[in-house]
């Protein structure tokens, strides 16, 4: 289904962020009657847009504080025992090595706050990094990969 208008998209980009939203609070935010809301939200399931409604939770046990750390290396030479050793922490999710002076891009997914203190610290002592020039912790995700992303 690739025809979607611009009240198919809020509608998604609406339950995308809350998935039991009402249709009744969709339905007033977009300027539609709540039975309208409904019928899009059905031909969006029936058309293989939406395929199901579903929650996500963080348990105790699971990793749950997400940032993104920018890591500055000493020289370029350096760079790639840097990159394989941060491939193989478990706290390290995602690697990216950055075109220019940037460096190398983390994204870290931890437990608790202090390990991720911990986890910035032992980058800090390490021999072959300048600098940590930047920590960005993701406060509310807006739009994560998921398998079979529909792009709308």
């Amino acid at each position: 289904m690739k025809n979607l208008d611009e009240k198919d998209k809020i509608i998604l980009e609406m339950l995308i962020e809350d998935s039991r939203r009402p249709y009744r609070e969709i339905a007033d935010g977009i300027g539609l009657s709540e039975s309208t809301v409904r019928k899009r939200v059905i031909r969006l399931q029936e058309g293989g847009v939406i395929e199901k409604f579903t929650i996500r939770i963080c348990r105790e046990e699971e990793r749950c504080i997400i940032a993104f750390i920018t890591l500055i290396p000493k020289s370029e030479m350096e760079i790639k025992e840097l990159l394989r050793e941060t491939q193989v922490l478990p706290q390290c999710e995602e690697v990216y090595f950055l075109a220019g002076q940037c460096g190398v891009l983390i994204k870290v997914n931890v437990p608790e706050i202090n390990e991720l203190d911990a986890l910035m610290e032992s980058f800090r002592a390490r021999s072959d990094v300048k600098s940590v020039e930047r920590v960005c912790v993701v406060l509310k995700p807006i739009k994560t990969p998921t398998p079979n992303n529909h792009q709308f």
